[in-house]
This record gives structure tokens, C-alpha cells and sequence, in this order.
């Protein structure tokens, strides 16, 4: 009978709700699966108009609107990240595993914001900022015939790493397909495709 395991990320940074479709960023995605336990890693980049808007929210709504983004002014917007995201997490938990999240606990949330974003708001410098959520399954889940479902941000990069005594039968969902072997590892490489849901059977 195979397993169907659905992992549903949220987008972790308020940004996303107050940035122009049309700025330029970045999403990155890195799950690491184990037996029991998974980690999913997320990385964001803002550039040029992106970068100004994100250190201009940052200044104009949690700070003291002066031009200037501060250490305090990052440190409330990692707050304020966390908080949406630790209440997202609470109102609907985005791992699923056979239809339930009832064996599924989140352990760890956290954020790493880009030193960057300090400064004069209208820097369009690199902006780099790294959130991760770690959970744990109360039974494990790389059993053979396994089918895992994962949600994320479509158009996004995504890296799978796993054991490499897993065997990948196939992938959907993806675009771009690469899987390679590392030391005990591997790593299934690829983009999210349109409908933001991408799957991974193992056998």
C-alpha cells in the first residue's frame, strides 16, 4: 500500500504580501528527508527594486521611518516572520502524511536575516535571508513504495536530499530533473512546476 505524504511550505516572509509581482526575487528550497525527521530549508534574495521596497517596509513599518534600516528594525522583522509563521503553522500544520498531520510535530522555526538589509533604504545591494522548519514523524516514512507530495513556490528551485538505500522510482511535478549521488546521499534537483506540487515516489 503505498504512503502518501503531502508537505505544504509556507511562504515564510510577509514580504511576499506587500511586493510588487514584477520586483526581483528569489525562492530557493533544500528538504532534507529522513526516516524520521525532516528539515526544510528556505532561501530568499532581493535585488535592485525588490531590495529597496523590502529595507523600506522594514524601516517605514517597524521602525522609525528615517531612511535608515537599524539592527532593532531586522531583529523585529525576524520576530514578526517567526510569529506568522509559528501562527500559520498552528491554524493549519503543512505536513501531511496518509491525510493526517496528527503524527507529525514541528520542533524548530527558524529565521537568519540577511545583514545586508542594513543601511540607507534605497541600496539596491543583495539582500539574502535563510528561514528553516524542522519536523518530526512519530513513525517513519521512507518505507519502500513511499509517494511523497510536497507544495511549494512554483517556478522555485528545489533540492530533495535523502539516504542514499532509497530508491527513486520517479518524479512529477518537476521540471528539469537531475538526480545525482553524493556521499551516502541523494539528491533529486529540480524546478517547481506551475501548479506549485511536485511528488517523489521511492520504491
Amino acid at each position: 500500500m503505498r504512503k502518501l505524504v503531502v508537505a505544504i511550505p509556507i511562504l515564510l516572509v510577509l514580504f511576499i504580501l506587500i511586493m510588487p509581482a514584477s520586483a526581483q526575487m528569489t525562492w530557493s528550497n533544500h528538504i532534507i528527508l529522513k526516516n524520521n525527521i525532516m528539515k526544510w530549508n528556505y532561501n530568499e534574495s532581493y535585488t535592485n527594486s525588490s531590495a529597496i521596497l523590502y529595507r523600506d517596509y522594514i524601516d517605514s513599518q517597524l521602525g522609525d521611518d528615517s531612511g535608515l534600516v537599524n539592527a532593532w528594525e531586522v531583529l523585529k522583522m525576524d520576530v514578526k516572520v517567526r510569529n506568522y509563521l509559528k501562527g500559520e503553522l498552528e491554524e493549519e500544520m503543512d505536513v501531511q502524511i496518509n491525510g493526517s498531520s496528527e503524527n507529525i510535530q514541528v520542533t524548530d522555526i527558524a529565521a537568519q536575516m540577511g545583514f545586508e538589509t542594513l543601511g540607507n533604504i534605497n541600496k539596491t545591494d543583495r539582500i539574502d535571508n535563510r528561514y528553516s522548519v524542522d519536523y518530526i514523524f512519530d513513525t517513519p516514512v521512507l518505507n519502500s513504495d513511499t509517494n511523497f507530495t510536497f507544495r511549494g513556490q512554483n517556478q522555485s528551485e528545489v533540492v530533495i536530499e535523502l539516504a542514499d538505500t532509497v530508491e527513486i522510482n520517479s518524479t512529477a511535478g518537476m521540471e528539469n530533473v537531475i538526480v545525482s549521488e553524493g556521499e551516502n546521499t541523494t539528491f533529486v534537483r529540480g524546478n517547481i512546476g506551475n501548479t506549485s506540487y511536485f511528488s517523489l515516489y521511492t520504491e
